[in-house]
């Protein structure tokens, strides 16, 4: 083996695990998890999603963070996501919702997935003025 062919090995094995690195780091993800709360307000602290691997008591902290012009996702809308999460807290607290996102969560590195989207049922997705089977009648 000449020792042009086992640098091109080299540098492909390089890149083969560099590529998975990224897939690993940035690559989408779904979690299957009951969310329990939110909390931050977007500015001085980070918004956060609470959850639970569904049926279970093992917990997952979501980042819900604007992901910017990085692609894939061009995510800009982590305040519209934080209000659904909220929503699915107080309407469907014992549902379990599917949610997107990428990233690992390392404790000793305080790495957290980044949430893109949630999956409910539309019921839990729904302001609490919507749940209602009539309409609501003026007094004019």
């Amino acid at each position: 083996m000449t020792s042009k062919t086992k640098i091109k090995i080299g540098l492909g094995l390089v890149l083969v695990v560099a590529l998975g690195l990224v897939w690993v780091r940035w690559g989408p993800d779904s979690w299957e998890v009951q969310i329990t709360g939110t909390t931050g307000d977007g500015r001085d602290v980070q918004y956060r999603i609470e959850t639970v691997y569904a049926g279970t008591s093992d917990t997952l902290i979501f980042k819900n963070r604007d992901a910017g012009l990085m692609p894939p996702y061009f995510k800009f809308d982590s305040a519209d996501l934080q209000s659904v999460a909220s929503r699915v807290t107080r309407e469907c607290p014992q549902e379990p919702v599917i949610v997107n996102g990428y990233g690992l969560r390392i404790p000793f590195l305080d790495m957290f997935p980044n949430a893109t989207s949630i999956e409910a049922p539309e019921r839990c997705r729904r302001a609490p003025s919507d749940q209602g089977e009539g309409e609501v009648s003026g007094t004019g």
